[in-house]
């Protein structure tokens, strides 16, 4: 199994062109929901995840990456892809693309190309996509799931029994699902995508009284700053997880992400200061495969000025907003869930949501063990 050493977990970066858009690395945590259109990104907010993938910091956390993380994330580095796992040539037999056209959520073009790397599959007749992958920062097996027919997630034990078996490698799987979705309870939450519709970055444009002073780092001026913002991220997202990471695949995630041409960052000043105490960090390039999608991925923000976060965020994200609305983009995050949804990571989605942002789709994870335990478990509830 072969590692991408650019990918990040968060939510970082766009979806590579191959037919795998890695998973989003999961870069930071949520941001707080008191924050104005705020985006889950900021380590500071708790539970993280080290998912985020692709390209970003893949995306860490701020609100495909898998992307990347991811999951490009979403997060960073280009996403990393389960097409990078030495795919073998298409085998004669394989699911044809066309059993998976009527869904909205792939293109035919992303399937054909699957196919063609052989990471299209059929589970009684219905289409998944699917490879091994090595999480970089982290160095976890993981088997990615970036197409999987909904009849397929319903029935999530006898998909993730299968999954397993082909992949066996692999300790935990990581599938992607569209929107909102919850299709069964052996799949947790890991990352969700959410993306701020134009008219809701309009409503809430203009600069606001209290506002502190955001600048546009064109001339890279404080990169260094960024690069050391981007790795606390990145580390707190594993943290949120219970994973340690590698600190040279960290550091090459971000360097990665950083010297990236597509990468933009905004950085925020109190006044009378000439350093920065925060950052938002984006790729304007980002790509998401299988649903064919160009979007502004915000991969990270991150504010250190506990009493300035709140104003300082929602004012990160107003200038985020802008960016993308000025490139005829959609402005593209993520939220890292941690280990407990019932707890402050659900809330900040729950939070967004309420605030404009629409879900796109998410990344749900399944522990090996968990395969075989959940049918255990159904076979005993139906059992007189």
């Amino acid at each position: 199994m072969t590692e991408n050493p650019t990918a990040l977990p968060t939510p970082v970066t766009a979806p590579s062109a191959t037919p795998v858009a890695a998973r989003p690395l999961a870069t930071g945590a949520a941001l707080p929901p008191t924050a104005d259109v705020a985006m889950p990104a900021s380590t500071d907010a708790a539970q993280p995840s080290t998912a985020a993938g692709a390209r970003r910091v893949a995306a860490g956390s701020a609100l495909p990456s898998t992307g990347d993380a991811a999951p490009r994330v979403p997060a960073g580095s280009a996403s990393p892809s389960a097409a990078d796992a030495a795919a073998p040539p298409a085998r004669a037999g394989s699911a044809s693309p066309s059993t998976a056209g009527a869904d909205p959520a792939v293109g035919e073009d992303y399937l054909a190309a699957a196919d063609e790397a052989g990471l299209l599959h059929r589970l009684d007749g219905l289409v998944y996509v699917a490879g091994e992958y090595r999480e970089p920062l982290t160095g976890v097996d993981q088997c990615l799931v970036e197409y999987a027919d909904p009849r397929l997630l319903r029935a999530a034990p006898a998909f993730l029994e299968a999954l397993f078996a082909r992949f066996p490698a692999c300790a935990e799987a990581i599938v992607r699902v569209t929107g909102a979705d919850d299709p069964h309870p052996a799949l947790t939450p890991y990352l969700s995508y959410l993306a701020l519709p134009v008219e809701a970055v309009r409503a809430r444009d203009g600069t606001r009284a209290d506002e502190p002073r955001i600048v546009l780092d064109e001339a890279r001026e404080h990169d260094t700053a960024v690069h050391d913002w981007l790795c606390r991220a990145m580390v707190t997202a594993a943290a949120g997880r219970g994973l340690t990471t590698r600190p040279e695949a960290v550091r090459a995630a971000v360097d990665d992400l950083v010297d990236s041409p597509g990468r933009r960052t905004f950085v925020v000043f109190a006044e009378g200061h000439d350093q920065p105490f925060g950052h938002a960090t984006l790729c304007v390039d980002a790509h998401d495969d299988p649903s064919g999608t160009d979007f502004v991925d915000l991969v990270d923000i991150l504010v250190d000025d506990p009493v300035l976060r709140s104003t300082s965020t929602a004012a990160l994200v107003r200038a985020s907003a802008r960016l993308a609305d000025g490139l005829g983009l959609p402005l593209v995050g993520n939220v890292c869930h941690g280990l407990d949804e019932a707890g402050r990571s659900g809330a900040v989605t729950a939070a967004l949501e309420a605030r404009g942002w629409r879900r796109t789709h998410q990344y749900r994870q399944a522990p090996r063990r968990s395969a075989g335990a959940v049918r255990a478990s159904q076979d005993q509830e139906e059992t007189p």
